[in-house]
C-alpha cells in the first residue's frame, strides 16, 4: 500500500506521471455525477460503480480523491453549498428606507427561485435528506442549511423592522421560504396535476417569483408599488 492506494494488477496506474490536470478533470466529473445521482436516487441507492460510470472514470478514482462514499456525499454538499449561496451578494448599510428594502428583498427572492431552478439538486437534497435526522442531515445542516439562514437573517429582521415583511418569526419564515421554493422544484409533478405551467420553465419561473414576493412581501404604509 502506498498513500492510501492498494497497489495490485488491479491498481490506480500512474500512467508515466498522469497529469495532474487530468486527476482534477477525473475529480470534477465525479462530483457532477454524484450530485445528480445523489440527489436523484438517494444515497443509498446510489453506488460508487454507478457514480464512476456515469463520470466515464476509473473506480479506483473515487478511492483515491474522497477515500468513501459518505466523504463523496459530504464533499458534494459542501460543492453545492458554496456555489448556491452565491445568490445573495447585497449590503444591508446602503438601505435607507423601506422602498430599497423592498426592492432588496425582490431582488433576494427572485435570486432564490433562480437558483432553484438552475440548481434543482439543492431542492432535491432539501426535500429528501431532511426528513430523517443522523449524520447526513448534520452535515447537510452545517454545510447548507445553517449558511442559509446566517445569510438570510439580517435581510429578515430588516425587512420585518421596515414594515416590508410582515411582524412574525424569522426563522420561521426563513425555513418557509426554503421549503416552499424547495418544494415546487423537488417534486414538480404535484404542481403538473393541477396546472400546466411547469411546461413553459420561463414562465413557471416567473410565476414562482411573482406568488413568492406576493405572499411575503408587502407595501409598507405610505410605499407606493
Amino acid at each position: 500500500m502506498k498513500g492510501g492506494i492498494i497497489l495490485s494488477d488491479g491498481r490506480l496506474k500512474n500512467n508515466r506521471g498522469r497529469p495532474l490536470k487530468e486527476k482534477e478533470i477525473a475529480r470534477s466529473a465525479l462530483i457532477q455525477s454524484a450530485t445528480r445521482l445523489f440527489s436523484t436516487k438517494g444515497f443509498k441507492e446510489t453506488s460508487l460503480r454507478e457514480i464512476a460510470s456515469d463520470a466515464n472514470v476509473n473506480m479506483a478514482l473515487i478511492k483515491y480523491h474522497f477515500g468513501s462514499k459518505a466523504a463523496l456525499w459530504e464533499e458534494v454538499i459542501s460543492n453545492l453549498s458554496w456555489t448556491v449561496l452565491q445568490i445573495n451578494d447585497f449590503e444591508l448599510d446602503n438601505v435607507e428606507d423601506a422602498f430599497e428594502m423592498k426592492r432588496l428583498l425582490e431582488n433576494l427572492f427572485d435570486r432564490l427561485v433562480d437558483m432553484s431552478f438552475e440548481h434543482r439538486e439543492f431542492s432535491l437534497f432539501i426535500i429528501n435528506e431532511t426528513v430523517q435526522q443522523g449524520e447526513r442531515f448534520d452535515h447537510l445542516f452545517t454545510e447548507l442549511i445553517q449558511p442559509f439562514h446566517d445569510q438570510t437573517y439580517p435581510f429578515i429582521i430588516k425587512g420585518i423592522e421596515m414594515g416590508v415583511l410582515a411582524d412574525q418569526h424569522p426563522e420561521e419564515l426563513i425555513v418557509m421560504l426554503m421549503s416552499s421554493v424547495a418544494y415546487q422544484q423537488a417534486t414538480p409533478h404535484v404542481i403538473g396535476k393541477f396546472t400546466s405551467v411547469i411546461k413553459d420553465e420561463a414562465r413557471w419561473k416567473e410565476i414562482t417569483k411573482e406568488s413568492l414576493k406576493v405572499n411575503f412581501i408587502k407595501d409598507p404604509d405610505g410605499l407606493d408599488s
